[in-house]
C-alpha cells in the first residue's frame, strides 16, 4: 500500500475503493467460512483465516490513512514495511504451491521493493 496525502482527491478515491474491495472480500470469505464450517479441508480454512487477518490489518491501516492522512514518522513507515515484508514472506512460504505464477511474480517484486525500502531507511 502506498502512503497517500489526505488532500489528493484521486488518491483518496483509490483508498476508498481499495477499502471497499477489502471489506467485500473479507465479508465474502467470512460468510463462506461460516456456511461451510462443517465441511471442507481444514488446511484451506486455516489459509482463509490467515488471509482474513491480513485483510483486517490492511483495512485498519487504510481507515487510519483516510482519517488522519499521511502523518507517519519514518520509524513507523519502516516498522510497517518490515511487518508487511515478514507477513508476506510467511504467506508465500505457506502457500507457494497454491499461488498462481503471475501473482507470485507480483508478490516477489513487491517483496524486492520492500527490502530495498527497508535497507534505505536503515542507512
Amino acid at each position: 500500500m502506498e502512503n497517500f496525502k489526505n488532500n489528493d482527491k484521486v488518491k483518496k478515491e483509490r483508498q476508498l475503493e481499495n477499502l471497499t474491495n477489502l471489506v467485500e472480500n473479507h465479508t465474502r470469505t467470512e460468510r463462506h467460512l461460516e456456511q461451510y464450517s462443517e465441511i471442507g479441508n481444514k488446511e484451506n480454512k486455516d489459509i482463509a483465516r490467515k488471509k482474513q487477518e491480513i485483510r483486517e490489518e490492511e483495512m485498519q491501516n487504510l481507515k487510519d490513512k483516510i482519517i488522519t492522512g499521511d502523518k507517519q514518522t519514518p520509524e513507523e513507515i519502516l516498522e510497517d514495511t518490515k511487518t508487511k515484508y515478514k507477513l508476506t514472506g510467511r504467506y508465500v512460504a505457506n502457500n507457494y504451491n497454491n499461488i498462481p505464477e503471475e501473482n507470485l511474480k507480483k508478490i516477489q517484486e513487491k517483496q524486492k521493493n520492500r527490502k530495498i525500502q527497508i535497507e534505505n531507511f536503515e542507512e
